[in-house]
């Protein structure tokens, strides 16, 4: 899966967040950026994008 968006790792690195969130530590990648499947997976993206607040559920990590 191709990174649709700017992605960042947050500070322990569990939880990925877009760009401007303020919990962004740690560039992950950038539009273009291949991104495993294992971890398309464990961080719920959809098409190389972080799901919407709408579709969202938890605090941003799947199955942690």
């Amino acid at each position: 899966m191709q990174a649709q968006e700017r992605l960042y790792l947050t500070e322990k690195k569990d939880t990925l967040v877009r760009e401007g969130d303020k919990r962004a530590r740690f560039l992950y990648a950038v539009p273009g950026d291949e991104i495993p499947n294992e971890t398309a997976e464990k961080f719920g993206l959809k098409e190389g994008k972080l799901p919407s607040n709408k579709e969202a559920k938890g605090d941003g990590t799947k199955g942690a």
